[in-house]
């Protein structure tokens, strides 16, 4: 595999070798090597040790590689390849995955995107992806890795595409998408009239000729499919631009060249002819519709002085059924959803940044005492973002950050940034561009001013703003203890978020006193909406170590976290697994269990019935047994260590934990002792496999075993 990982490397190529099972790279830190390719020196060293896989990073760093994954056994494979000329597919390098999907791999003239879903389907209310590409940062295994066959041309050398061939093999996959996103609510309009038996939109969606329409402006019908019809954009000649969904009536032009239509985005036959029409004003569109006869008004009944007409104010038709009524109700723009319309219309959380934190459209406080160094974590967490790099062993997703600064000048900021980088071995250039500052000391702003801000931005262009502090955007006059007035600031800025499609961090201080016997929520000065508002609240508190706080955080969308002891290593913090995350400064001290034992009695306890044992099944039984932390076991285990009560080996690719029995010699015999206590019917041959000793070894164990169940026994009556 080696040899393989050379000629990889000699072609430009960034190679890492992989865990197969896992599909992920069998290296530490791999996240540098998205931006500079691994050297010689350290291929040797990683494949001078058995290798199961090898995978390959795509995106700038290896040419500008882009790679198509056909998945679910490769099911559209052969109905993308009718769509490719020969000329074109011949030069592609393709091979076959394990599971008899297909990998396509070219390189291209420009930079690539991130990965992208080309096509999907929806099925008993999952979406499924069956056609994706791996991009800018992503990865993908590769032959020789066993399973992975290549099947035409070499990795060695993988052609170069012209943005216009790269569109010819994107266009062909879109084409088989059979999902398309329903297509976003329609703003409301200032003057909605009254409309509430049948809006001309509606009404358009369900009766209008959008086929016609698209023709009229220069589209091409290509054919149909079973699940889409398939047009092309005006001013092409051949290939696929967009599909009509056949049923939903919903058009989705997946080329970037769709102008006014934004591509990979699903519009209703109404909102198409809104935008063809109307370059997208909804209000003369509809209004347009109606002289048309689109749409339909309700009566209007006249009432007398002794019948009062609520027909204003309770909307929908006496007629109506329960679902249709509900349907109908229409309040500050929002409307009631069962949910069953809600499983229909669910695509699946927001996407990850930050994974077991943080997702788009939300919203994140990071909580700590003044001077504990918050604002140098959060140095490092914009570098990850912008970067892609790791943070404190969450994963992290890339895209460009946007520091909003009120407490630092600028040229402090751009110091603390390239010490942390220095710190972190990952060079400036890598990300730098990703990461943007606005300083505001000297020139405060509250949020409603930052509104202005937010004005200019497009959706999408940030992927977190970051607010360091939050108490300095407050405006003037707000009590932080109000909680009214803090919700609806927090409620602004999900209003922000949703609109830029970004997630915000806000760094926010502690309030006064002693924070270690207060629940996590509680962490922070102000009132409770400030921990209760956001979809993230992360704290930091001292631990009774110098230079080491605890973070603990309360996630909305996520699965619980562990607390977390964070050691100072300045400028940066590190995970320190060993210390105990309870020993919060200035913390009540838990009582000792009441129940007493002594270090043999633990080892018989947690040890002894279930070796040999993983330090989980040790943790979980001490836990059990004697309510114990995962760190006071850990104590425990070295304290029995020490008096050879056990013994520590390695088996397998794990350490394991054996009592150590009076007469079965070293590490090997115990070992085999355990196995024969546990499993007396075991086949002796089968133990000296799995041990490493002879056959006559185990016979001779298991008589020694036998004279003394013998002996006890004896005892015992």
């Amino acid at each position: 595999m080696i040899e393989f990982a050379k000629q990889y490397l000699n072609a430009g190529l960034s190679v890492l070798p992989a865990k197969r099972a896992d599909k992920r790279p069998a290296v530490g830190s791999w996240k540098a090597y998205q931006y500079h390719l691994p050297t010689l020196t350290e291929v040797d060293a990683w494949f001078s040790n058995p290798q199961d896989g090898l995978c390959i990073i795509a995106g700038a760093v290896s040419g500008h590689l882009e790679m198509i994954d056909f998945d679910n056994g490769g099911e559209l494979f052969d109905a993308w390849h009718q769509q490719i000329p020969a000329e074109l597919f011949n030069r592609l390098v393709i091979e076959q995955s394990p599971s008899g999907g297909w990998h396509v791999v070219y390189r291209c003239q420009n930079p690539v995107d991130g990965s992208m879903k080309l096509a999907e389907r929806k099925t008993d209310g999952k979406v499924k992806t069956l056609i994706e590409t791996r991009g800018e940062g992503g990865l993908f295994l590769c032959a020789p890795t066993d399973g992975y066959e290549l099947m035409q041309g070499e990795f060695s050398a993988v052609p170069v595409l012209s943005d216009t061939q790269r569109q010819v093999l994107l266009d062909a996959a879109y084409a088989l998408n059979e999902y398309v996103p329903a297509p976003a609510p329609l703003p409301t309009p200032s003057d909605p009239g009254d409309w509430s038996s049948l809006r001309p939109g509606d009404d358009y969606n369900v009766r209008g000729d959008v086929e016609a329409l698209l023709q009229k402006h220069g589209w091409h019908y290509v054919g149909a499919d079973d699940t889409n019809q398939k047009w092309r954009r005006p001013g092409k000649s051949a290939g696929i631009s967009a599909t009509l969904h056949r049923t939903d009536r919903v058009f989705y032009p997946f080329s970037t060249n769709c102008a006014p239509f934004q591509h990979r985005t699903g519009y209703s036959p109404f909102q198409v002819y809104a935008t063809l029409e109307h370059n997208a004003d909804y209000s003369k569109a509809a209004a347009d519709l109606a002289r048309q006869g689109y749409g339909q008004k309700p009566s209007i009944h006249s009432a007398s002085a002794d019948d009062v007409d609520i027909s204003g104010i309770v909307g929908g038709d006496d007629t109506d059924d329960d679902e249709t009524f509900i349907s109908k109700i229409r309040w500050n723009g929002l409307r009631i959803k069962t949910l069953a319309e809600m499983e229909a219309s669910f695509q699946g959380l927001n996407k990850p940044i930050i994974h077991g934190l943080l997702r788009e459209g939300e919203t994140m406080n990071i909580i700590a005492a003044p001077k504990v160094g918050k604002s140098w974590l959060v140095n490092s967490l914009s570098i990850s973002i912008a970067s892609g790099l790791d943070w404190l062993g969450f994963k992290v997703d890339s895209g460009r950050v946007l520091l909003i600064d009120n407490e630092l000048h600028e040229n402090t900021t751009t110091y603390r940034y390239k010490e942390v980088s220095r710190a972190m071995a990952f060079e400036t250039r890598y990300y730098n561009k990703n990461l943007t500052n606005i300083p505001l000391r000297g020139h405060l702003q509250d949020l409603h001013a930052l509104k202005e801000l937010f004005a200019e931005f497009r959706p999408g262009l940030f992927k977190v703003i970051i607010i360091d502090a939050f108490y300095r955007i407050l405006p003037d006059g707000t009590d932080e203890n109000d909680n009214g007035a803090i919700a609806k600031l927090y409620n602004s800025l999900d209003i922000y978020a949703a609109q830029l499609k970004c997630a915000f961090i806000l760094i926010h201080h502690t309030s006064k006193g002693n924070q270690a016997n207060k629940s996590v929520t509680d962490v922070g000065a102000g009132a409770g909406a400030q921990s209760r508002a956001v979809d993230t609240h992360l704290t930091l508190r001292a631990h009774e170590d110098d230079d080491t706080v605890v973070m603990d955080a309360a996630t909305r969308s996520w699965p619980p976290l562990k607390s977390v002891v964070l050691r100072k290593q300045h400028p940066l913090f590190e995970v320190d697994r060993n210390a105990d995350p309870t020993a919060l400064q200035g913390a009540e001290k838990k009582r000792e269990p009441k129940k007493q034992f002594t270090l043999e009695e633990f080892v018989e306890t947690c040890v002894a019935k279930n070796d040999p044992c993983s330090l989980c099944s040790v943790v979980y039984e001490a836990d059990q047994f004697y309510g114990l932390s995962e760190y006071k076991t850990k104590e425990m285990l070295e304290a029995a260590q020490e008096r050879k009560l056990l013994v520590r080996m390695k088996i397998g690719s794990k350490m394991k934990y054996i009592k150590n029995r009076d007469g079965f010699g070293n590490e090997k015999g115990q070992w085999a002792a355990a196995l024969l206590i546990h499993n007396p019917t075991m086949d002796v041959q089968e133990i000296a496999d799995q041990v490493g000793v002879s056959r006559q070894y185990v016979y001779q164990l298991r008589q020694q075993i036998s004279c003394q169940q013998t002996v006890n026994w004896e005892k015992v009556t």
